[in-house]
């Protein structure tokens, strides 16, 4: 039963300085408006706010401060990296205009070529479409619009 409490005791003095050393928190200058600085910083001091901040998180929630909960945010979920918006503010207006520009530039093409065209082609007439229809019917050569259904008896 002793041998427990001195057991016992020795665990817990081990525990409460483990705590004690993560319970320092980061400073603020290290976390604060981090949003700004992350991707100019260079890739030692992000692993190291990034392991000192996976060290912070092991303590219960409550005990992180308000700007080391926002940076552990910014670092899991922040627009950076591969999750950096791929259109940057206006864009969509300046892509939209150009569409609309785009289009409007070809109705413009298209009606241009037609009223210098002058007139149809012989092949845009009535008389061709409905001897192009007869020929057609003499061939058998629409199976979908029921030239050549076969009728059963």
């Amino acid at each position: 039963m002793l041998r427990n409490t001195f057991t016992k005791a020795s665990n817990l003095s081990r525990v409460t300085s483990v705590r004690f050393v993560q319970a320092h928190a980061l400073s603020n200058a290290a976390v604060m408006d981090l949003q700004s600085r992350w991707e100019n910083m260079p890739s030692t001091e992000q692993q190291d706010i990034v392991s000192k901040l996976t060290e912070r998180q092991k303590l219960p929630w409550a005990q992180l401060t308000e700007p080391e909960k926002k940076a552990v945010w910014y670092i899991s979920y922040g627009e950076w990296g591969p999750r950096r918006p791929v259109l940057n503010k206006g864009d969509s207006g300046f892509i939209a205009k150009g569409v609309v520009a785009g289009l409007l530039l070809s109705v413009g093409l298209f009606a241009m070529v037609r009223t210098v065209g002058g007139e149809d082609s012989k092949t845009m007439n009535k008389e061709w479409q409905l001897k192009s229809d007869e020929y057609l019917k003499s061939k058998n050569a629409n199976p979908w619009g029921g030239y050549s259904q076969v009728q059963s008896k």
